[in-house]
């Protein structure tokens, strides 16, 4: 039963510690919080904001008051609150012997295994057991799950009992944001009629899925193999066996089939336990916790910060109150104006060099300063020709030194020292358009006082590059050189110098844009450098030559293609690991869901603010950008998790369930004529919807023209035609859009569906049914965008932010829903009345409807035509003309119909991106 207001917890992190504060929550006042996009025409999300106040008698959250919990650390304090409400999940913390157990019973001992594992892990990257049937004493060995450490899922099974196993992992990782619930699948097909084994490991929602998503590829074995029938009991959330780290997250659900897609032999939910229990029984069995796992329905709505701690006082002055807005991370990425600084720039600090040179000073600069604080670089006295802060290696970069002309100009830059250079060094610098040699010069001091100097050449009159040596005796040696045509095209280019310790002997290499152009080896070890020179201008003309970014590295630098690519803003890289990477070098945490093959590539990364770059990157992937709601990190759902989802929940609008709601049927978001322009390319990419209800033409054939242009982030030209047939295709809906649905929370036959409604999150769908006779006949699926809560003494709601989901239906080949293709144009061949079950049709594309007699197993589907869903349960004719057996009014609609209407499937799909 619900009770207003709910049970509401919430704690503060101070002290080192979370510290409970929930019994100065304020609950006749309002709790809430505002994630997601704030509408359907948002193109990102808001930062998340809540509402919470607490009773501030004494005052305990006084940050100026010595006497408060707060003192001296009031601003951003670290918050979270929730519920506690609904069923109960298992919550592991990844230590001790934990999770879920249950005894063996012989339905246990399955030939092939089907096994369902509803899941949320802390960090679906880690490495921990999941489930398993194994005893390692008395050779009692089954098959166990877990995860390998790399967010592959790895399956041991033994066919004999003993420690002689077969370990197989999924071909790609499984693809999940930190915190992510899904649910994870496993069929081992111990024989698959080709002398072999089959092993698919799938995902979905809940796992009663009927339709679920194959991870990777199906993993064969050359031979066929068997699982041992062990007297092993079933553990959920452990695998004993194997020397993991238990369970770190929560566990929903384990349901075991008797074989692949067979019966039911265990099926176990934490539906049917209570908070805190020990032990409790699902699905027939008994199921004991084990600690230190704990049953707990504790839900975290909100995770934040306190900007400010704003106390209000009655007039009596007893009474005292705290009205905090606590408020996410994101809001603190978007306070300043200040861009990033380049991706180059970004990459070299956060990966440890000795130190580096950026030559990135002003116009007024006198020399370069170092980035870890030695002492700057600078042109000798004398030297002319240059300038600072004028020289551009790409629009990306900051601006660096420029080379002007001729003159025998020297810059240079004395070296820290660093052990970590003693057997090895590297020494990298960027450049754009050389137009006479220019040379830098690496000197090396021994222990002994012996000098060696190493200089790189770069020859554009010859489109050549060379190292030469210059022992102490000034013995000049030309170790190599290579033909490389990097010199006048303005483009940003990178070479790296690396030496390393080879049993007393140096060897050498050179690289120029991540490429080996030049190696050997030196009879002399590699030692610390002393100092860097530059050397230019010397009887040639130099024309803008750009020069900076100099780096000095120890022997643990990273790759030269590494630094290149991010020299050349990371084209290429996948939208997910810019997120990911750009977090995690400001200091924030940012995870991703969808496959990473799946995620689109990024084009090249420009220096913006942090929060835009982000977005940026999340606009690319189609998908969401928001903060966690139970931590301080950043998600990213990209579009691969929003196609053919399984509704989160159904509402059946005829039951009341939908408290109130907002839809709309107008050209707001209609798009027909779509410009996308790729960021730093070429001309845009323009697609055009020439025909059909939406179409550019005059009405009545169309809505006329709907044009939008659009810049995005993306790897390739052709990168911009895909992205401009998406945006043709989201902004050619044609259907109601319901844009808003709020549920009564304390509403007694909505607060039946509480734990799936407080599980559902921005991308998940929606599905409404029953809708009111304005709004059409069909059934309509709804992806969440961002929603609002709120709670006190008078009411619970949750509103949901919504888009349109049935756009995001795609074509799955073998997929018993998602696999037909409609004609792309069939018209009705003959006037149909009301009663009429023969309706002639003819297919005025290239490819007819299949026909029953070929394809039997390819009926029932069904069609639309004029309002009217259609269920064909028969198909005669091989050519274009057609007759169809059909079942009248599947959606409650039955009309008459004209010659030369439109029929088509009533449920499409599409191809993505």
């Amino acid at each position: 039963m619900p009770r207003i207001p709910p049970d509401i917890w919430a704690e503060l992190f101070y002290d080192g510690a979370w510290r409970d504060v929930s019994r100065d929550v304020r609950a006749v006042q309002t709790v809430g919080v505002t994630r997601g996009l704030s509408s359907e025409s948002a193109g990102e999300a808001e930062p998340v904001q809540g509402e919470l106040s607490l009773n501030n008698r004494g005052r305990r959250y006084a940050p100026r008051d010595p006497a408060s919990v707060i003192f001296g650390k009031g601003r951003n304090t670290p918050i979270r609150y929730g519920y506690h409400v609904g069923s109960p999940w298992a919550q592991s913390d990844g230590t001790g012997t934990n999770g879920m157990t249950t005894p063996h019973n012989a339905a246990f001992s399955v030939t092939d295994l089907d096994l369902r594992m509803d899941l949320a892990l802390e960090d679906w990257t880690e490495q921990q057991g999941l489930a398993s049937r194994w005893v390692a004493a008395g050779n009692n060995r089954s098959w166990g799950v877990y995860m390998g450490g790399t967010g592959l899922i790895g399956l041991v099974w033994s066919p004999t009992g003993t420690a002689t196993t077969i370990t197989r992992f999924s071909s790609v990782p499984v693809g999940a944001y930190n915190g992510q619930r899904l649910t994870i699948r496993i069929t081992l097909d111990v024989d698959n009629g080709a002398g072999g084994y089959e092993l698919r490991i799938y995902t979905g929602r809940t796992v009663d899925d009927t339709e679920w998503t194959l991870l990777g590829e199906p993993l064969t074995g050359t031979s066929t193999t068997s699982l041992y029938a062990a007297t092993a009991g079933l553990e959920f959330g452990d695998h004993s066996g194997l020397v993991l780290n238990m369970l770190n997250g929560k566990a929903f659900a384990l349901r075991l089939m008797t074989g692949i897609n067979g019966t039911t032999a265990t099926r176990m939910t934490t539906r049917d336990a209570s908070p805190g229990a020990s032990s409790f029984t699902s699905g027939g069995a008994a199921w004991t916790v084990v600690a230190p796992t704990v049953l707990t329905n504790k839900h975290t709505r909100m995770s934040g910060e306190v900007p400010e701690w704003p106390a209000t006082r009655d007039r009596t002055g007893n009474d005292s109150v705290v009205s905090i807005a606590p408020a996410g991370v994101t809001r603190r990425m978007d306070a300043g104006t200040k861009p990033q600084d380049s991706a180059l720039l970004r990459y070299i600090r956060d990966s440890n060099p000795i130190e580096c040179w950026p030559l990135t000073d002003g116009p007024e600069a006198r020399s370069g300063a170092a980035l870890l604080g030695s002492r700057p670089a600078a042109p000798l006295e004398g030297s002319f020709g240059y300038s600072w802060g004028q020289g551009e290696l790409a629009e990306w970069v900051e601006p660096v030194f420029r080379m002007n002309d001729s003159g025998g100009a020297r810059m240079v830059v004395p070296l820290p020292s660093s052990g970590t250079a003693d057997d090895g060094w590297s020494v990298d610098f960027s450049f754009s358009t050389v137009r006479s040699q220019f040379d830098l010069s690496a000197k090396e001091v021994g222990a002994d006082a012996t000098v060696r100097t190493w200089t790189i050449s770069l020859i554009p009159s010859t489109n050549q590059i060379f190292l030469t040596a210059i022992t102490l005796t000034g013995t000049t040696t030309v170790l190599d050189n290579a033909v490389v045509a990097v010199f006048g095209d303005d483009r940003p280019h990178h070479v790296r110098m690396t030496t390393a310790d080879n049993s007393g002997s140096a060897d050498y290499f050179v690289y120029v844009d991540g490429v080996l152009v030049i190696s050997g080896n030196d009879t002399d070890p590699p030692v610390q450098l002393e100092s860097l020179s530059a050397l230019w201008g010397l009887g040639g003309t130099v024309t803008e030559m750009a020069f900076g970014y100099l780096t000095y590295w120890g022997n643990t630098a990273p790759t030269a293609r590494s630094v290149y690519d991010a020299l050349t803003g990371f084209q290429g890289e996948r939208a997910g690991a810019r997120i990911e990477r750009l977090a995690a070098e400001s200091g924030y945490t940012a995870s991703t869901a969808g496959e990473t093959a799946q995620q689109r590539r990024m084009g090249i990364q420009d220096r913006k603010k942090l929060l835009e770059l982000l977005n940026e990157a999340s606009k690319t992937n189609f998908g969401y950008l928001v903060e966690a709601r139970d931590r301080n990190e950043l998600i990213h759902r990209g579009h691969t998790t929003l196609w053919n989802q399984p509704p989160a929940f159904t509402l059946d609008f005829s039951a009341g369930l939908v408290q109130s709601y907002k839809c709309r049927d107008d050209d707001l978001l209609t798009e027909n004529d779509v410009a996308v322009e790729r960021e730093f390319g070429a001309v845009p990419s323009r697609q055009i919807l020439e025909s059909g209800d939406l179409s550019v033409q005059d009405y009545p054939n169309g809505v006329g023209r709907y044009d939008k242009e659009y810049t995005y982030s993306l790897h390739t030209d052709a990168d911009a035609a895909h992205t401009a047939s998406m945006r043709l295709h989201m902004g050619t809906y044609n259907g109601v859009r319901f844009t808003r649905l709020t549920l009564d929370l304390a509403n007694e036959r909505v607060f039946q569906m509480i734990d799936d409604i407080l599980r559902a999150d921005v991308g998940d769908m929606i599905r409404l049914t029953n809708l009111p006779t304005e709004h059409g006949p069909d059934d309509v699926d709804v992806l969440i965008t961002g929603y609002t809560e709120a709670a006190d003494d008078k009411q619970w709601r949750i509103t949901f932010n919504c888009v349109p989901g049935q756009p995001w239906r795609a074509l799955v080949a073998g997929s018993d829903v998602y696999s037909r293709l409609d004609t792309a144009g069939c018209e009705l061949a003959e006037n149909v009345d009301a009663s009429e079950t023969s309706v002639d049709v003819l297919t005025t594309a290239v490819k007819r409807w299949v026909d029953s007699a070929t394809y039997p197993a390819e009926f029932p589907f069904d069609v639309r035509t004029g309002g009217e869903v259609m269920r064909v349960t028969a198909c005669t004719g091989t050519t274009a003309s057609q007759t169809f057996t059909v079942l009248r009014g599947v959606n409650g609609v039955v009309l008459e119909h004209s010659t030369g209407d439109a029929i088509s499937l009533a449920n499409p799909v599409y191809l993505t991106l």
